[in-house]
């Protein structure tokens, strides 16, 4: 690790990476900016005035070289099932804190699962500090801290603010075939594809929700240590229909190859993500329930930006904490890290106890 206070944006020029780089100029931070396109990243280099490094996870030589001049790298470059352990590897072995933004369970199991060698190395491992993660896994923290003996958790996200992503279609995509999860007695189970569904009242009354395999099936569990957990977000009644439908025969059609590569073939030609007026007129909500043994139950709801505009507030803010020294060795989640209240570091976000 450096020791000189530098930090590193890998794929700044993707989406979500861009929005990061471009709130990080405009609170005078002065991030390195890399990734694989060296054209991409001149263009946003020079618009900000940024150093840039064209290197690809391909290259862990030259990874490992540019990771040496920095404490702290922001991972913004998905689907983090491709590239999350070249960068976690690379950021093991130079000593650099490694921070995400994925919301796939198996990214958080396998740095979970490297937490020693974190620990060993001195580094950070915290993946997830963007939407639905960190403000998730701080409501999940904020309910357990209401309701200590909590057995079982449940937690739901609804967004606004104009479509996904380039980057987060395709990790839908390369996910397509992948089954439902949620959390039984303290294991990570597989369950169908939207194996269940419930009513919730994220603050403007009940929205049809589906269960979806999100991150906090695993993050929810190191964060709180309560065995039984389920997530669900709000969805369209049509699309919640044909997931429903559609499930086993998408994973079986995805396993052919062919299809993915046409679905992504799509999301390359259609996908760009929010406006900066969907996203200014856009809100994220999320909802927490925890319930105890008796079936005594407790909920929090929390209300913020909408979620590619919190994903850069949050990760500006847990790269800050990171430069300040606040940065533990080992696995983390966003609340193990900074705490429960860390998404109030983000402008327009708050907490609802019911």
């Amino acid at each position: 690790m450096s020791g000189t206070g530098r930090w590193l944006i890998y794929g700044a020029y993707g989406y979500t990476g861009e929005l990061i780089t471009g709130m990080a100029a405009e609170q005078g931070m002065q991030p390195i900016l890399a990734g694989r396109r060296e054209e991409a990243l001149r263009r946003l280099g020079d618009r900000h005035g940024f150093e840039i490094v064209p290197v690809s996870l391909d290259d862990p030589a030259g990874l490992r070289a540019l990771l040496e001049r920095v404490d702290v790298v922001a991972h913004c470059a998905g689907p983090f099932k491709f590239t999350s352990r070249p960068m976690v590897e690379a950021c093991l072995a130079t000593g650099t804190h490694y921070l995400d933004i994925t919301g796939e369970i198996e990214i958080f199991e396998a740095c979970a699962r490297d937490g020693d060698r974190a620990r060993e190395a001195g580094v950070m491992l915290l993946p997830g500090v963007g939407f639905d993660v960190v403000p998730t896994d701080c409501l999940a923290a904020r309910l357990h801290a209401r309701m200590p003996q909590a057995v079982a958790l449940t937690l739901a996200i609804y967004g606004s603010g104009g479509g996904l992503s380039h980057g987060t279609a395709s990790t839908v995509v390369a996910n397509l075939d992948q089954p439902g999860a949620i959390r039984q007695a303290g294991k990570i189970v597989e369950v169908p594809r939207a194996h269940a569904l419930r009513d919730v009242d994220f603050g403007t009354g009940p929205r049809r929700s589906v269960a979806i395999p999100w991150g906090d099936v695993s993050t929810a569990f190191y964060s709180t240590g309560i065995p039984d957990i389920a997530t669900f977000a709000a969805l369209p009644k049509k699309l919640i229909r044909n997931m429903q439908r559609d499930g086993a025969l998408t994973r079986w059609v995805m396993a052919l190859g062919l299809t993915r590569k046409l679905a992504q073939a799509w999301v390359d030609r259609n996908l760009r993500g929010p406006t900066d007026a969907q996203r200014e007129a856009g809100q994220s909500r999320c909802w927490g329930e925890v319930e105890d043994a008796q079936g005594n139950t407790l909920v929090s709801r929390l209300l913020g930006p909408e979620g590619y505009t919190l994903t850069a507030m949050t990760t500006l803010a847990a790269v800050r904490r990171v430069l300040d020294g606040q940065a533990r060795a080992g696995f983390q989640t966003p609340s193990l890290a900074f705490g429960a209240d860390f998404v109030l570091d983000a402008p327009g976000v708050s907490f609802e106890d019911l």
